[in-house]
């Protein structure tokens, strides 16, 4: 990867064409990242790589902790990481919705300010309604920023670091790629190997007390039972296998790399 990459597309447009990040992860919720792609992300980062992650809501229905709380926890979460920058946008919790042009809008915004050259979707699309809303609410918002005739304003965001300079959204952005975390049981197109990058995925994780941890008080949660990340580990030892190494996380998507040479990686 690099940041003098081009798209003919956006030289056409007269759009400012220098990738402004590698990663951008899209989630509903504080947590939802880490837990699920938290070693690919580490693993990026750690390489150089502009990884950015943007929150829909500020989870104000979550059974524990609140909204300040989980923020800051996402605060600690991300330095762990390593990641460039986080925002936090305002969605309604539970009802974040691909149907619903704000909230298009709000994420093509993010998309033409922060310019990535791959979008990951988060988590695996499963039970809670902003969990399954999430993949086509990316791959629309990726489609609809690429058109310079449609308006979109940065939504309010919370950032991380709170000194993180968000530049002004482009007039379109064509990203090269858009993922989704795979579930068990899915075919991936990619493997990462997160094998070095698991301790700062666990690192991030423990950032989540009030997600994670059935403390005194706290109400039971799918996530705060205590089996629940011998889970997460368990599905990244299941990739892994499929790879060839110790710990993997996986991806879908509908693009194919092009390529001009062998590449130095090996296919699995």
């Amino acid at each position: 990867m690099t940041d003098d990459h081009r798209l003919d597309d956006h030289r056409r447009d007269g759009a400012d064409a220098t990738a402004g990040s590698d990663l951008l992860c899209i989630s509903p919720h504080t947590d939802d990242a880490e837990i699920a792609c938290g070693g690919t992300l580490a693993r990026f980062a750690a390489q150089g790589r502009r990884v950015w992650l943007l929150d829909l809501t500020r989870g104000e229905l979550g059974s524990n902790g609140t909204p300040d709380e989980r923020w800051a926890e996402a605060a600690r979460a991300s330095a762990a990481l390593g990641v460039a920058g986080r925002l936090q946008a305002a969605l309604p919790d539970g009802f974040v919705s691909a149907e619903r042009p704000e909230h298009v809008a709000a994420v093509a915004a993010v998309i033409r300010s922060l310019r990535p050259r791959w979008l990951l979707a988060a988590p695996v699309p499963r039970r809670h309604p902003d969990h399954l809303a999430i993949p086509a609410l990316v791959r629309k918002a990726a489609f609809m920023a690429r058109l310079a005739a449609w308006p979109a304003a940065l939504p309010e965001l919370r950032a991380w670091p709170a000194t993180a300079a968000i530049p002004p959204p482009a007039p379109l952005w064509i990203c090269e790629a858009v993922l989704t975390v795979c579930a068990p049981g899915e075919r991936p197109q990619l493997y990462v190997d997160v094998t070095a990058s698991w301790p700062a995925k666990l690192a991030a994780l423990r950032c989540y007390a009030t997600q994670l941890e059935r403390a005194e008080g706290a109400r039971p949660t799918v996530i705060n039972e205590p089996a629940f990340l011998e889970q997460v580990e368990r599905w990244s030892r299941a990739w892994g296998f499929q790879a060839g190494v110790p710990l993997a996380e996986a991806f879908a998507t509908e693009q194919a790399p092009l390529l001009t040479d062998l590449p130095a990686e090996r296919w699995v």
